[in-house]
C-alpha cells in the first residue's frame, strides 16, 4: 500500500493553517526521509536493517521495497545529511552533524503531526456512520491490530528518556489516560449488559 499525497486544510476560528499528510517536510524531507533519519538518531545502521525496522514497525500495513529505500538514503547522502562508510563488509549510514542540527530542529513538526494524525483518527472514526464503522471495523479487526493507536510504542518511547523524573511524569499521565478509557469502555460494556436484546 503506497502512501497518496494528500492536503488537508484546517481552518479554525484563530488562525487558518495548511497540514500536509505524507508530504514532504518543512526541511523538503519526504516522510520516509524523515523515518529514516528519525532511526539514525541512535546509531549507524545498514540499509537491509533500515528496511528490516521500517517492515517491522508498519507490521504489514505498508511493505517498503529496496527501490524506496536505497534512492531514499542515496538523496540524504548527496544533501550531506546522512554519511556512509563500510563497516564489517556493510554499507552503514549515520547522520551528519548537518543531519542531526536538522532532525533536532524538527521536533516541533513531528510533535504537530502525531498530534494531528491522533485528532484526524478521531474525528474520522466520530464521523462514520454505523454501517461504516461496522464495516471498517471489521477489517481493522480482521487485519490483527486492534489497537489503532498503540500504547506500546508510546511506553517504549517513554522508557527510553534519561529524565527520570519526566519519565514518571509522562507515565503517570498516560495511567491516567488509559483509566479513563478502562472507565468509559467499563460503561458502555454496562450498557450493553443492560439493554434488552
Amino acid at each position: 500500500m503506497e502512501f497518496n499525497c494528500v492536503e488537508i486544510y484546517l481552518v479554525d476560528v484563530r488562525m487558518s493553517k495548511q497540514i500536509k499528510l505524507f508530504l514532504p517536510t518543512p526541511a523538503k524531507l519526504t516522510p520516509i526521509q524523515l523515518l529514516i533519519m528519525i532511526q539514525l538518531l541512535e546509531s549507524p545502521k545498514y540499509g537491509y536493517e533500515i528496511l528490516t525496522d521500517l517492515r517491522g514497525g508498519f507490521k504489514g500495513c505498508w511493505e517498503p521495497k529496496t527501490g524506496t529505500i536505497y534512492p531514499a538514503l542515496q538523496s540524504l547522502e548527496k544533501r550531506k545529511l546522512i554519511a556512509s562508510a563500510l563497516q564489517s563488509g556493510k554499507i552503514h549510514y549515520s547522520l551528519t552533524r548537518e543531519g542531526r542540527s536538522m532532525i533536532d530542529e524538527m521536533s516541533n513538526y513531528v510533535a504537530e503531526y502525531l498530534m494531528f494524525n491522533s485528532k484526524f483518527i478521531e474525528s474520522t472514526v466520530a464521523n462514520m456512520p454505523a454501517d461504516f464503522t461496522q464495516d471498517v471495523f471489521s477489517k481493522i479487526h480482521a487485519s490483527g491490530i486492534d489497537e489503532i493507536i498503540p500504547e506500546a510504542p508510546i511506553l517504549e518511547a517513554i522508557s527510553r528518556l534519561s529524565d527520570v523524573s519526566l519519565k514518571h511524569e509522562f507515565l503517570e499521565q498516560r495511567k491516567k489516560v488509559l483509566k479513563k478509557k478502562l472507565n468509559l469502555v467499563g460503561r458502555y460494556l454496562n450498557n450493553l449488559d443492560t439493554e434488552v436484546p
